[in-house]
């Protein structure tokens, strides 16, 4: 009896002591999680800070003639600081447009090429709240000389939702016609609505998306008779110099 109640303690006292393992192990954890996702929440009030005080630089001065040391001053946050993050300057900005081009690639993905105009609307609706909510400080200060290297990546970004569309079409003369028709649909697309910004926005965004979609909508499906066309001229122009020889 003496021995079953010295192994019953024992057995209670082990299953304390896993209970206790498991809760240091479980707490540990959790302030690792605490501990991260507060490292986190720095890091983004820190660049936030940063980016918020160029922009603000910006608007006074060229970005070539602005110094680490106003840019810090101005953000609260030593040189130290500023070099963890970044390197110089336009870093700031690369960032900035790497954060612009994954958002659009995001929105690009719900893109449902079976209800074209209806995805090309909503792409043009939240693209625009997209810019205007986040990065409208942004665009506002490169309007007047907007930088190639984001708008070359946006295209990029948008010619996939191009290829995806025209995937669907087989067009056996000449693939190639694909791939600029791609080209032609996410560059138009792009540019108008960044002439509608531009412009001052002086026509609703919900009459310049619709603009937009029924544009897109037109000329993919009207890809067919587009490739034909192209084939018809094709063979004038190859006629024309035959005609002149025989001529001769």
């Amino acid at each position: 009896s003496t021995l079953m109640r010295s192994s019953a303690a024992s057995d209670v006292y082990k299953r304390q002591h896993v209970n206790k393992i498991i809760f240091c192990v479980e707490r540990g954890r959790y302030m690792a999680v605490m501990t991260r996702n507060n490292s986190d929440k720095r890091v983004i009030r820190t660049k936030k800070a940063i980016r918020t005080a160029l922009f603000k630089l910006m608007e006074s001065k060229d970005i070539a003639s602005i110094t680490i040391s106003e840019l810090t001053t101005l953000a609260n946050v030593n040189r130290r600081t500023f070099y963890t993050h970044y390197s110089n300057i336009t870093d700031i900005l690369d960032e900035t447009e790497s954060e612009i081009v994954e958002a659009l690639g995001e929105l690009i993905s719900q893109f449902d090429s079976a209800s074209l105009v209806d995805s090309t609307y909503h792409i043009f609706i939240e693209l625009n709240r997209l810019i205007t909510d986040e990065y409208g400080f942004y665009f506002h200060l490169m309007k007047s000389d907007f930088r190639g290297v984001l708008v070359t990546r946006m295209k990029t970004v948008l010619k996939a939702s191009a290829d995806k569309i025209l995937g669907r079409f087989t067009i056996p003369a000449d693939e190639k016609y694909i791939t600029l028709m791609s080209s032609f649909i996410n560059a138009g697309f792009l540019n108008l609505f960044l002439e509608w910004n531009k412009s001052g926005k002086d026509v609703s965004i919900e009459t310049a998306a619709k603009v937009a979609s029924v544009m897109v909508d037109f000329c993919v499906k009207n890809v067919p008779e587009i490739s034909r066309a192209i084939d018809d001229l094709s063979l004038i122009h190859i006629s024309e110099p035959t005609r002149q020889a025989e001529i001769s």
